[in-house]
C-alpha cells in the first residue's frame, strides 16, 4: 500500500479557492511533502486578487535525505532568511541551532547545517515572504544517478505537484541556473515548473495547473532538466493523479462527492477516507473503488451541511495493492 496523500481539498469555485487558499497552505504542511499553493491559481484570479494573493506570505515543504551541509534555497519562497529552527524527531525545537546562512552571487540563499545538526529531523527557513519547511525523507536515495529519478511517489492533486528528484551530480554554481519542465503529451510542449531549493543531488521541485495529459498511457511523465552549463537531463517517471469533485451543497439536501483519477489502470484500487470537518457530515467516511468505477462517476460519499455553498474536503487517498 502506497503512503496516504493527505488533502484539503475543494470544488472549482474561483471564489471559493481565493477565501480558502491561505487555509491550505497550513494544512499541506502537516502532509504532502513541500507544497505552496500560492501560485496554483493565479491564473484563475483577477488581477487586483493576484495582487493581493502575491502579498500573503508563502509556505512551502520539501524533503530531501539529509539536512546536514549546503543547502540552496530559492529567495522567490523565503526572501532573505532571517530565522532557522532545527526538530527533533520527538518534535521538540533545538535551542540554539548551529546553522550559517548567507548569499550565494545569483540571489539565493545558502543554508550551512553543521554536523552537530544530524539528529535533526525538520528545519524551518524564515523570511519575510514566507516559510519553508525542510524534512528528512523517510525513503533512501541511491548516491548516484544518471537519469534523473524522483525520491518518492509521483502524485498530482488538482494539478498540484510538489517532488524531489535525484539527478547526477553537478557542482552548485549558480543554483539560479536550474529550470526544470513536464511534458505535456497532448500538445507536444513543456510546462515550466518552479525549483524550490538544492541540496547535492536533489532537487526539489514543484508544478502549478498540470492538465492530466502530462500523464501518459502507461502512467509516466516527462520531465527535463536544465543545468546552468546549458545542458539537459531527462527521464520518464513513474505517476499518478486525481481531482475530487463537489457540487455546491445546500442545507439538508445532500450533495455527491465524485472522481477523476489519471495514470493508473482501471483495475487499480484507490481507497478514500474523509474526515468530517465542522457542521459536516460525509457518508460513508470510507469507500474503496476501482479506478474504472471512479472514472465511471460512481458516488465516493454524500455530504450533508448547515453551511451552504462550495465545500472544503479532508480526504485520505491511498493506493490499494
Amino acid at each position: 500500500m502506497d503512503k496516504g496523500i493527505r488533502l484539503k481539498l475543494t470544488s472549482v469555485s474561483l471564489v471559493f479557492i481565493s477565501v480558502v487558499l491561505f487555509a491550505v497552505f497550513q494544512l499541506l504542511s502537516e502532509t504532502l511533502p513541500l507544497c505552496t499553493l500560492a501560485q496554483a491559481k493565479e491564473q484563475l484570479l483577477a488581477k487586483d486578487e493576484r495582487e493581493g494573493l502575491l502579498e500573503t506570505p508563502a509556505y512551502a515543504q520539501v524533503e530531501f535525505n539529509s539536512l546536514v551541509g549546503e543547502i540552496f534555497v530559492n529567495p522567490r519562497y523565503t526572501g532573505r532568511i532571517t530565522t532557522i529552527r532545527t526538530f527533533l524527531k520527538d518534535g521538540s525545537p533545538r535551542d540554539n541551532p548551529v546553522v550559517n546562512v548567507r548569499e550565494t552571487k545569483d540571489g539565493w540563499e545558502k543554508v550551512v547545517v553543521s554536523e552537530s545538526e544530524s539528529d535533526a529531523v525538520e528545519l524551518i527557513a524564515t523570511g519575510k515572504k514566507g516559510s519553508l519547511k525542510i524534512s528528512l525523507s523517510k525513503g533512501e536515495a541511491p548516491s548516484e544517478v544518471d537519469k534523473p529519478q524522483s525520491l518518492g511517489q509521483v502524485v498530482i492533486t488538482f494539478g498540484l505537484l510538489s517532488t524531489t528528484l535525484i539527478v547526477p551530480d553537478k557542482k552548485i554554481t549558480k543554483p539560479s541556473g536550474f529550470e526544470i519542465g513536464i511534458l505535456d503529451f497532448k500538445e507536444d510542449k513543456f510546462i515550466n515548473g518552479d525549483i524550490i531549493a538544492i541540496k547535492n543531488n536533489q532537487v526539489a521541485v514543484e508544478f502549478h495547473d498540470l492538465p492530466p495529459a502530462v500523464v501518459d498511457k502507461d502512467g509516466m511523465i516527462r520531465v527535463s532538466l536544465k543545468t546552468p552549463d546549458g545542458s539537459f537531463r531527462g527521464a520518464d517517471l513513474k505517476a499518478w493523479g486525481y481531482n475530487l469533485y463537489v457540487a455546491d451543497a445546500d442545507i439538508g439536501k445532500p450533495a455527491p462527492i465524485k472522481a477523476k483519477v489519471f495514470g493508473l489502470p482501471e483495475d487499480a484500487k484507490l481507497k478514500f477516507t474523509f474526515e468530517s470537518l465542522s457542521e459536516q457530515n460525509i457518508t460513508p467516511n470510507t469507500k474503496t473503488l476501482t479506478v474504472k468505477e471512479i472514472n465511471k462517476g460512481t458516488p465516493l460519499a454524500k455530504i450533508a451541511t448547515s453551511i451552504p455553498g462550495a465545500q472544503p474536503l479532508s480526504v485520505v487517498v491511498e493506493k490499494v495493492d
